[in-house]
């Protein structure tokens, strides 16, 4: 996988990538690829690709913002990235690729290939983990969707697939900030949730999703191990507590 380790990193691997699609795809088909979408889906509902492309467009913001701490005359990138943001910023999806293509010309793969040398680096986060976090996560919602499991406990478990996995797939273009909001979103969701689920005791399936987050931590390294809500989650999930006494436990404890 390429260097994912700050954001010129991760724009240069989506801009290296979308540069080499061919002129004759549809736009839809081109970053419905880039972004992991089904193509098919894509074409009969954008939305999906237009949440994503956001997130591309915050991350181009992202490098202009770092740049300018880095004392480097904003005229001498400012211009590439503005070609980036125009190539992000669809407007008709089943437009010919050529129609945004043309703003990646190999000036601006330079430009990026420079951001990301100056910017600094995030701490690296394995990315096998990450595809076997997912591979995990795609498992264990069937299992949960052939299961008896009461209906709060159903809808609190996939709920928190739902993050997981949406943070690994964001990864590419967020970097660190997709992991670590993952763990604030699943406590956030568990507190939402609580009263719902107080004294169930479907706990097996339970055990099994609070292992991915265990795991999800492991693979964030350092990135992850600093952050608190991350740490705490993780320490009382794995101890097999009820919804209800975990958020009583975090709350006590912050």
């Amino acid at each position: 996988m390429a260097d994912m380790t700050n954001s010129a990193h991760r724009i240069l691997a989506v801009v290296q990538k979308a540069a080499s699609q061919p002129d004759d795809k549809s736009t839809a088909e081109v970053w419905a690829s880039l972004l992991g979408l089904d193509e098919t889906t894509a074409k009969s509902d954008p939305h999906p690709i237009y949440a994503q492309l956001q997130l591309v467009r915050e991350e181009v913001d992202s490098i202009s913002r770092s740049m300018s701490s880095v004392e480097i005359p904003a005229d001498l990138y400012g211009s590439y990235l503005e070609r980036v943001s125009k190539t992000v910023s669809v407007t008709n999806l089943s437009a010919p690729w050529k129609n945004y293509k043309k703003h990646l010309q190999p000036d601006v793969v330079l430009c990026l290939k420079y951001c990301a040398a100056l910017l600094p680096e995030e701490e690296p986060i394995d990315h096998e983990e990450l595809q076997n976090i997912l591979d995990r996560v795609h498992e264990l919602r069937q299992e949960i969707e052939n299961s008896s499991l009461s209906g709060h406990v159903y809808g609190f478990l996939s709920g928190q697939l739902d993050i997981i996995e949406k943070s690994i797939k964001q990864y590419p273009i967020k970097g660190a900030e997709s992991i670590r909001k993952a763990f604030s979103e699943g406590f956030a969701d568990l507190a939402t949730r609580a009263d719902d689920l107080r004294n169930e005791d479907d706990r097996e399936e339970a055990a099994k999703v609070a292992g991915l987050w265990a795991s999800l931590k492991r693979a964030g390294n350092a990135v992850v191990d600093a952050d608190r809500i991350a740490t705490a989650y993780v320490n009382l999930i794995e101890k097999g507590q009820t919804a209800a006494e975990a958020v009583t436990g975090l709350l006590q404890n912050s």
